[in-house]
């Protein structure tokens, strides 16, 4: 199970009280958006499974190699100051980048079968234990996702759009020297030269944020016509703020205390107070925030959730 530092110890296939047996539970979020702390924790509130470094490097030899040698010096994701080991949570994409050359699902026709494939391995280490997975290319694909696994959930999360985008800032040029991620993924010699050209660098920054930008616009109206009962959606803003009701607008999927817990545990400090927003980026919360609203606003009048005040527990739900 996921313990402290998003690092997942030995399953004991053991699911903790008022957590019902279900198919795959995806966390989707953009890039930066807090994913990896979410995985950690609902991996860690349900006593589920998610794909970590060791289950990659079985597939990945040159990650396999980097493993190995760990033992010359500890090593980070490059991404963040989140230890490498292989207990450590990690996407799936990069197994799919490895077999199909493609991050996202759908970037290749043999995307499916290869994540149910894992999906199987995974489930076959811990039978009794919920499936966890993480992937941000797949945000905006929700409906196909639910379509293509009937028996999935997913947990969307948004954050700050300023906050994405400082993150995103920061987190390049680590990734780009990183050792763990060129063993990973391959890519960041790639982005090493793209980010020590002096006229690609900022372009190339600003492509990626009129990327992400359209792609936030569309996913708030895109969310509005997912299955109300199979999806969750919370922001990272307020799970910081409060853990309990922020963890509340998932008590139809997850126990919300166990989740705002494990939420606690797993959160990264906060060295730097709220990035400075243009009013672009204001207007693209704005947006997000009505969003979100109006379909957790369904889910209460659906009897789905009762919100905040009063959430509907996965216990109750099986119940009925």
């Amino acid at each position: 199970m996921i313990r402290g530092g998003c690092v997942m110890a030995a399953s004991n296939s053991t699911r903790p009280v008022g957590v019902p047996a279900r198919g795959p539970l995806f966390i989707n979020g953009f890039h930066r958006s807090g994913t990896t702390v979410m995985a950690c924790a609902v991996t860690d509130a349900v006593g589920g499974i998610t794909t970590t470094v060791g289950v990659l490097a079985r597939s990945i030899p040159s990650l396999d190699s980097f493993l190995k040698a760990l033992d010359a010096g500890p090593a980070d994701r490059g991404v963040d100051r989140l230890p490498v080991t292989p207990q450590t949570a990690e996407e799936y994409g990069f197994l799919l980048h490895h077999l199909t050359g493609k991050r996202a699902l759908y970037g290749h026709p043999g995307g499916v079968p290869l994540l149910r494939e894992h999906i199987a391995s995974l489930a076959a280490e811990a039978p009794d234990a919920t499936i966890v997975l993480k992937n941000p290319w797949e945000v905006g694909h929700e409906a196909r996702l639910l379509a293509d696994y009937p028996d999935a959930h997913i947990i969307l999360l948004r954050r700050r759009l300023a906050d994405i985008e400082r993150s995103i800032d920061r987190a390049l040029p680590r990734a780009s020297t990183s050792a763990y991620l060129r063993a990973l993924d391959g890519d960041s010699v790639r982005l090493e030269a793209l980010l020590a050209s002096r006229w690609r660098r900022p372009l190339w920054r600003w492509v990626l944020r009129m990327a992400l930008r359209g792609r936030a616009f569309r996913l708030a109206a895109s969310v509005r016509r997912l299955p109300p009962d199979r999806v969750a959606l919370l922001s990272y803003d307020e799970l910081r703020s409060d853990p309990a009701a922020g963890a509340a607008w998932a008590a139809h999927l997850i126990d919300p205390q166990a989740l705002a817990q494990a939420f606690a545990r797993h959160a990264f400090a906060e060295h730097d107070g709220a990035a400075p927003a243009s009013l672009v980026q204001r207007a693209l919360d704005r947006r997000w925030a009505r969003a979100w609203a109006q379909v957790r606003a369904a889910q209460a009048r659906a009897g789905i959730l009762a919100g905040p005040a009063g959430p509907v527990s996965p216990a109750s739900r099986a119940a009925t």
